[in-house]
């Protein structure tokens, strides 16, 4: 196994060994946060069938306006329950109104909507491109089958296929670049003082060489999130959810640690990466000064060598 497989096997067993002993708590925090998006859907549909508006133009603004409330409520206390997350692997087991944290104060709640619209707007732009690529695929389809002559069919599945492959490579590139994103939310838990454009410039920082590690975690995951959606839905509160949460805080918790930990997350931060760059370019530049130095000295030597010879 790798050295990323072998961390990713102990991040995981971090995760199950806080879950075993904080077990309650975390199923009691999921819990609570898939009754309140299932209670505001049966809400919304019963208030459509209420006012008789299934087949009425006023059912889209209705259904949209229910699903932003449902987002604007639950992801404040999913941030909330990473909060409380990390504070474990501070060493501080505070109790379960630590995913009410945001809510606790306008200032609070306003920084928290900040991010996620901030996160939300850089989300859309990623995947724009690839929905209009859906949208236009039946029109590349059309023109493929114009290009190439009547009878042509392997032409056209070879050239289908190549148009594929670019998609999902395209898509796998623009996944792995979005990963930079992928700390920011650990970021503004441990330092919410910082603004959402220092929180974005820290995450890139901080998931500089960890992108597809970050990406592999995830992966390691997906057994168990196809278990819980198509044949246990009961998992996702009382395993999946609790474990990837955990499993997310303590990598972060370790890049944190390794990036030179909580002063990594101050402008102090910003200062000590700035010099140390400095500095390991000026060693770069007296180390090549040596070399040039010591090759210029072997040719004079040969040269003379050469003389001596003759």
């Amino acid at each position: 196994m790798s050295i990323s497989g072998e961390r990713r096997k102990y991040f995981k067993s971090e995760a199950k060994s806080l879950l075993r002993y904080n077990y309650f708590k975390q199923i009691f925090m999921t819990g609570l946060i898939t009754l309140l998006t299932f209670g505001i859907n049966a809400i919304k549909i019963n208030i459509i069938r209420l006012l008789e508006l299934e087949y009425s133009f006023y059912s889209m603004p209705l259904n949209m306006l229910f699903d932003l409330l449902a987002i604007f409520v639950t992801l404040p206390l999913y941030i909330g329950i990473i909060y409380v997350n990390v504070k474990l692997f501070e060493g501080e087991n505070i109790s379960i109104e630590g995913m009410f944290h945001y809510f606790s104060s306008g200032a609070n709640l306003l920084d928290c909507y900040r991010l996620i619209t901030a996160m939300a707007a850089r989300f859309i732009v990623f995947i724009l491109p690839f929905m209009l690529f859906e949208i236009l695929f039946p029109l590349i389809i059309e023109s493929v089958e114009l290009i190439f002559p009547a009878g042509a069919s392997i032409e056209i599945d070879i050239t289908m296929v190549c148009i594929c492959v670019v998609y999902l490579t395209v898509l796998f590139i623009c996944v792995i670049l979005f990963m930079r994103y992928f700390a920011a939310v650990f970021i503004f838990v441990k330092n919410p003082c910082l603004t959402v454009k220092d929180i974005v410039k820290k995450s890139a920082k901080m998931m500089e060489k960890r992108k597809f590690e970050s990406l592999k975690l995830i992966l390691s995951f997906s057994i168990w999130i196809i278990i819980s959606h198509y044949f246990a839905g009961f998992l996702y509160i009382f395993f999946t959810l609790p474990y990837i949460m955990l499993s997310y805080a303590s990598f972060l918790s370790f890049v944190l640690t390794e990036k030179g930990g909580d002063e990594f997350l101050t402008p102090a931060g910003d200062y000590i990466d700035k010099v140390v760059k400095t500095n390991n370019k000026i060693n770069k530049k007296k180390v090549k000064i040596r070399i040039d130095g010591n090759l210029d000295r072997l040719r004079k030597i040969t040269k003379i060598r050469k003389k001596q010879k003759s």
